[in-house]
C-alpha cells in the first residue's frame, strides 16, 4: 500500500491543504504543534473512521471555523479525501464525521457508503484492522527509545507481545483460570454438602418403615370407622322414625292448644256479649221512659216524626209572610229614596235655570227658543222662583216619609218574633226525634249482640266437639317425650363416635401423607444426589480440562516466544547488514528481546551511539515487517513519527543514511521530524507551519524541481 494524495478541510490546524506523496524517501517538517502528526492522524481517520482520532470525535473540527448554515454548507464540514494505491488499483476515500465514501479508480459512483461500510471495506481490502495498521506501517513518537530498553527488559517484551497481537494469549489465558477458579469453588461446594449414599438409603428405608405403620393403623381406623357407621346408621333409621312421629305429635299438640285456646276466647266472647246485651237493654228502658210517655218506641218515633212535619210547615210558612213583608217594605222603601233622587235632581235643574236667567236682560231673545223675551222677562223669573219653592217644599216632605218609611213596621217584626218562636220549638221535637232515633240504634245494637251471642255459641260448639277429636289423635299416636329424648341421647352418642372415628381416620391420614411425602423426598434426595454426583464428575473432568487447557497455552506461549524471536533476529540481520553495508551481519535477541550485535562471530556487548540507534532501527524495521508479514501484506510503506528526537546531529545523519539505504526494501518512506537538519537527507520535503495569526497551518513544499509533489490552499 502506497499513499498517493491527502485533502484536509477544517481538519484541526488545517482549514484547507492538500499534500501529494511521490515514492522514496519524503520528509515532513514544522515546529512542534504546526500540525505535522495531524497529517498522521487524518490518514487513519480516512482509512478507519473517528478511532483514529485523538481526543473526541467533535473537537477534530477546526474550533474557530464558521458555524454550518446557509449556502456552501459543505465546504463548513470537517473532510478528509485520500488517495492510496494498493496492488495497482487506486482507491479515493471522501470522510466527514458522519459519512464516508469510497471510489474505485475513476468511477463516478462510490463502491461503499457510510461509516461503517466504508471502514470495513478498507480493512477488507488492506487486510488488517486500525491498531494492525498502526503497528505495522507506523513508528509512533519515540517508539525507537522504548524499545532502547531505557524502560525495562519486561516491558519491551510485553510491548513487542502485544504489537503482535499475543498478548491476547494470557488475556485467553487470565479468563480460562478464572473459570476454573469458578469450577474449583462450586466443585467444593457440591463436595461439602454431597453426603453419602449409605446414609440416604438407611433414611429411606427407615421412613419406608414408618410408612407401612401408618397406612395399617389407618387400615384399622378405617375397619372402625365403617363399623361404627353401620350402628350409626341403624340408630339414625329409627331416629329419624321418632322425628317424624314426634312432628306429627309436636301437629297435633299444637292444634289441641289452639283449639283450646279458641274454646277459651269463645266462651270469654260470649260473657262479654251477654254483659253488653244486658247493659243496652238498661240504657235503653232508661231512655224511652221520658220520651216514649207510655208508648211503645215504634209509636213514639211516628208520632215525634209527624209533629217535626207539622212544625216544619209552620216554620216554612211563617218564614214566607215575613219574607213578603219584608219585601213589601223594602219596595215602599227604595221608592221614596228614588222620588228623593227625582226631587233633587229637578231642584238641581231648575236652579241651573235660575243661573242663566239672571244673566238675561229684558228685550234680548230667550236662548231657547230664541224668540224676544220682551215683558214676560220678568213673569219668567217669577215663574222660576215660584216653582223652586215648590220643589224644596216638595223635597222636604219626600225626605220626611223616607225617614218614616226607614223604620221596620210592627208587623214585620211580629212575623220575625213568631217565626223563632216555631223554630226553636222545632228544634226541641228534632232533638227529641234524634233521641228516639238512637234508641233506634241501641235496640238494634242489643238485637246485633243477640245474633253474635247465637253464633258465637255455636262456634264454641264447634270447637269443643274439634278439640275433643285432636285429642283422640294425639293420644292415638302413643309419643313420649321421655322415651324421644333417651333415644336422641343414644343417637348423639352414636354420632360422636363415628366423629372420633373419623377424625383419628382422617389423623391417621395425614400423617401417612407426610410419610409417604418424606419416602418422595428421601427418593428424590437419592436422584438429586445422583445428579449432584454426576456433576461433581462433570466438574472434575472441566476442571481437569481446564487444567490441561492452561497447561497447553502456556506451552504454546512459550513456543510463541521462542518462534518469534528466532524471525525477528533474522530480520534484523538483513537490514543490520545493509545498512552496516555488511560490517554487522548478525543480530541476537535474549528471551526479552533484548538485542545483541554479532561481528566475527562473536558477541558484541558494547557498541557505539549511533550503532545503537541503528541496531534500535532495525529492531523496529524488523517488527513492522513481521506484523506485515502477519496480516499477509507486501511491506510497501513505513511511517515514522519523531524518531529523532534523542539522538545527537551525527547520529541523525547515521539515521538518515541509513533511511536513504532502505529506500531498496521501502518503496515509500515517511519521515516526520521537528528538526531542520535533515531536511538535505530527504528526497522530498513538506514544510508545515503554523501561522499564529490566522491560526491555520500552512504547507509548502521544496521538492527538487517538481511542482506536483505537495499543494497548499490556505484560507
Amino acid at each position: 500500500m502506497k499513499l498517493r494524495s491527502l485533502a484536509l478541510n477544517l481538519f484541526r490546524q488545517h482549514v484547507s491543504s492538500a499534500v501529494r506523496f511521490p515514492d522514496g524517501l519524503i520528509g515532513i517538517i514544522g515546529s512542534n504543534g504546526a500540525g505535522k502528526t495531524t497529517i498522521l492522524e487524518s490518514i487513519g481517520f480516512a482509512l478507519f473512521g473517528s478511532r483514529a482520532l485523538r481526543g473526541r470525535v467533535e473537537d477534530a473540527r477546526t474550533r474557530f471555523a464558521p458555524a454550518r448554515g446557509g449556502r456552501g454548507k459543505r465546504e463548513q464540514d470537517l473532510q478528509v479525501e485520500l488517495t492510496l494505491e494498493h496492488e495497482g488499483v487506486f482507491y479515493r476515500i471522501e470522510r466527514t464525521l458522519t459519512d464516508a465514501a469510497l471510489y474505485v479508480g475513476g468511477e463516478p459512483k462510490p463502491v461503499a457508503a457510510g461509516n461503517r461500510e466504508v471502514s470495513a471495506r478498507i480493512g477488507a481490502i488492506v487486510g488488517m484492522s486500525h491498531e494492525e495498521f498502526v503497528a505495522t506501517y507506523c513508528t509512533e513518537q519515540k517508539g525507537l527509545e522504548f524499545l532502547s530498553g531505557k524502560k525495562g527488559a519486561t516491558e519491551r517484551e510485553k510491548f513487542i507481545l502485544r504489537m503482535m497481537g499475543y498478548d491476547r494469549l494470557e488475556e485467553v489465558q487470565d479468563l480460562l483460570r478464572s473459570d476454573r477458579k469458578e469450577k474449583r469453588v462450586a466443585l467444593s461446594g457440591f463436595e461439602a454438602g454431597l453426603g453419602t449414599r449409605e446414609e440416604l438409603e438407611a433414611r429411606l428405608a427407615a421412613e419406608q418403615q414408618e410408612l407401612l405403620a401408618v397406612r395399617g393403623k389407618h387400615d384399622e381406623a378405617a375397619s372402625g370407622l365403617q363399623r361404627v357407621e353401620a350402628e350409626f346408621g341403624h340408630i339414625r333409621e329409627r331416629m329419624l322414625k321418632l322425628e317424624e312421629l314426634r312432628a306429627k305429635f309436636a301437629k297435633e299438640r299444637e292444634g289441641v292448644q289452639a283449639l283450646v285456646v279458641r274454646k277459651e276466647e269463645r266462651e270469654r266472647r260470649l260473657r262479654a256479649l251477654a254483659d253488653a246485651q244486658g247493659l243496652a237493654s238498661e240504657q235503653l228502658a232508661r231512655a224511652l221512659k221520658p220520651l216514649s210517655g207510655g208508648l211503645s218506641l215504634e209509636d213514639a218515633i211516628s208520632g215525634a216524626k209527624r209533629k217535626v212535619f207539622e212544625r216544619r210547615e209552620a216554620v216554612a210558612a211563617l218564614a214566607e209572610a215575613a219574607r213578603s213583608a219584608e219585601l213589601e217594605w223594602r219596595e215602599a222603601l227604595s221608592k221614596s229614596k228614588a222620588e228623593l233622587e227625582a226631587a233633587a235632581q229637578q231642584v238641581a235643574q231648575l236652579k241651573a235655570r235660575a243661573r242663566k236667567a239672571v244673566g238675561l236682560k229684558a228685550g234680548g231673545d230667550c236662548p231657547t227658543c230664541g224668540q224676544s223675551l220682551g215683558d214676560s222677562f220678568s213673569q219668567v223669573q217669577q215663574h222660576f222662583a215660584s216653582e223652586e219653592s215648590k220643589l224644596l217644599k216638595r223635597h222636604k216632605e219626600i225626605e220626611a216619609a223616607l225617614a218614616a218609611a226607614s223604620v221596620e213596621p210592627d208587623g214585620l217584626t211580629a212575623k220575625r218574633r213568631d217565626l223563632r218562636d216555631a223554630e226553636q220549638q222545632l228544634q226541641g221535637l228534632e232533638a227529641k226525634l234524634q233521641e228516639l232515633s238512637a234508641c233506634v240504634q241501641l235496640q238494634e245494637r242489643i238485637e246485633g249482640l243477640g245474633k253474635e251471642s247465637a253464633a258465637t255459641a255455636a262456634d264454641l260448639a264447634l270447637a269443643e266437639e274439634n278439640l275433643a277429636r285432636g285429642q283422640e289423635r294425639q293420644a292415638a299416636l302413643r309419643f313420649s317425650e321421655e322415651g324421644y329424648l333417651k333415644e336422641k341421647g343414644a343417637h348423639d352418642a352414636a354420632q360422636r363416635l363415628v366423629e372420633v372415628h373419623r377424625l383419628q381416620r382422617v389423623r391417621l391420614e395425614g400423617e401417612a401423607n407426610t410419610k409417604e411425602a418424606l419416602v418422595l423426598r428421601s427418593k428424590g434426595d437419592l436422584e438429586r444426589f445422583d445428579e449432584r454426583c454426576r456433576e461433581v464428575d462433570r466438574l472434575r473432568r472441566e476442571v481437569r480440562i481446564l487444567d490441561e487447557c492452561d497447561r497447553i497455552l502456556a506451552d504454546f506461549r512459550r513456543f510463541v516466544n521462542s518462534s518469534i524471536r528466532p524471525r525477528m533476529a533474522e530480520l534484523a540481520s538483513e537490514y543490520l547488514a545493509d545498512l552496516t553495508d555488511g560490517r554487522y551481519s548478525a543480530v541476537e535477541l535474549a528471551e526479552d528481546f533484548t538485542p545483541t550485535v554479532v561481528e566475527d562471530g562473536e558477541a558484541k556487548r558494547v557498541i557505539s551511539g549511533g550503532e545503537e540507534d541503528i541496531l534500535n532501527l532495525c529492531m523496529r524495521i524488523s517488527l513492522s515487517h513481521m506484523l506485515a508479514e502477519r496480516a499477509g501484506q507486501n511491506f510497501s510503506l513505513l511511517m515514522l513519527d519523531e524518531v529523532f528526537g534523542s539522538l545527537d546531529e551525527g547520529r541523525r545523519g547515521n539515521v538518515l543514511a541509513l533511511l536513504d539505504k532502505l529506500r531498496k526494501r521501502f518503496e515509500q518512506i515517511v519521515v516526520i521530524t521537528h528538526l531542520d537538519d535533515i531536511k538535505d537527507g530527504v528526497q522530498h520535503l513538506i514544510q508545515v507551519e503554523y501561522d499564529e495569526g490566522s491560526g491555520a497551518a500552512r504547507i509548502e513544499c521544496a521538492d527538487e524541481g517538481s511542482s506536483e509533489l505537495a499543494i497548499a490552499l490556505n484560507v
